[in-house]
């Protein structure tokens, strides 16, 4: 079946239908789903190897994530995924496992795909080979999560969100804060949530807690326990991220301890699973879905304009707060 079949089919000219296909934005909605459906009706599929020699665009926009096992990114790809479907972009997802290498490794592999350009999720991006690629390539490229003077990010004000939370522990009459964030060289993220910790502690007039850096894996639990069983615990716990904290609550558990009675804890992500909790976990929350079609906009304005994005492209969205009964504010 031919594009000139689906132009006749749907009463509209050749090129109308293959802007539908090629540049879709250009093109009002009720147009676009005329032509969808009758293509789809006719069994048409648009050739997408002819339209990349033709157009020198693959319509493909490149993901790197850390994982999916964390809803966090797993609700950012889905903000990624429909926003790039109404520019009429498909993605190419890949995880890395929190690894420079794999970074590294997903990202070639990527732009050797063809790739219009890239959401990028990366561990530090100070040090980051695959980011020092995606710029050799010349591809338009965006970073969700992180905050840097140095690319375009899309994120959350990691370090005043945590300053501001902290504040609010203490003015609710905690004095023996701590902190838990997971392996601090995986995640620049966490490092910003750790400064915004001791940026609170000091604003509020109280000594800092060392920080409790535990890995994000099954030993976790035990380490944390551990911690909770030393001499005078923490009477509140900020967590970097909602996972440590449901792995805090379990471990304040198995030490004995009451959560909030004895021990407040609150996570950083606002993941919908931990309001199901007992108790429901209190958490700085972060919109992730609108995170990742933020990044998708910014991207496509910047193919659109035939021009890369920086720093200056950055967009800080803001945090949320929600309430749970982990927490005694």
């Amino acid at each position: 079946m031919s594009i000139t079949e689906v132009a006749r089919r749907a009463g509209l000219s050749v090129a109308t239908v293959s802007r539908v296909f090629n540049s879709p934005e250009v093109v009002n909605a009720q147009t676009r789903s005329t032509v969808l459906r009758v293509a789809q009706e006719v069994g048409y599929v648009a050739n997408a190897s002819a339209r990349t020699l033709r157009t020198r665009s693959s319509k493909v926009l490149g993901v790197v994530l850390p994982t999916l096992t964390n809803p966090v990114f797993a609700e950012c790809l889905q903000g990624i995924a429909s926003q790039a479907a109404l520019r009429g972009y498909a993605i190419s997802p890949c995880t890395t496992e929190y690894d420079h290498a794999g970074e590294d490794a997903a990202t070639t592999r990527l732009l050797a795909s063809g790739v219009d350009a890239l959401v990028l999720v990366v561990s530090n991006p100070g040090d980051s080979a695959a980011l020092a690629r995606v710029r050799q390539a010349g591809k338009p490229y965006v970073l969700a999560y992180h905050h840097t003077h140095e690319h375009a990010c899309v994120g959350v004000d990691n370090t005043g969100a945590v300053r501001e939370l902290v504040l609010r522990l203490a003015a609710a009459g905690h004095s023996r804060i701590g902190m838990v964030t997971g392996q601090l060289q995986a995640s620049d993220r966490a490092q910003q949530r750790c400064r915004g910790y001791a940026l609170g502690m000091q604003a509020a007039g109280l000594a800092p807690l060392p920080v409790w850096e535990v890995p994000f894996a099954a030993t976790a639990v035990q380490m944390l326990q551990q911690h909770l069983s030393e001499q005078a615990p923490p009477t509140a716990i900020v967590c970097s991220n909602d996972l440590l904290a449901i792995r805090t609550i379990r471990a304040a558990s198995l030490a004995g301890f009451r959560v909030p009675a004895d021990l407040s804890v609150v996570g950083f992500d606002g993941i919908a699973m931990a309001g199901d909790l007992t108790p429901s976990l209190a958490s700085i929350s972060q919109p992730n879905h609108d995170i990742g079609s933020a990044c998708v906009r910014l991207l496509c304005d910047a193919l659109a304009g035939k021009k890369n994005l920086a720093a200056q492209d950055s967009l800080c969205l803001p945090h949320g707060w929600r309430s749970g009964e982990s927490c005694r504010l």
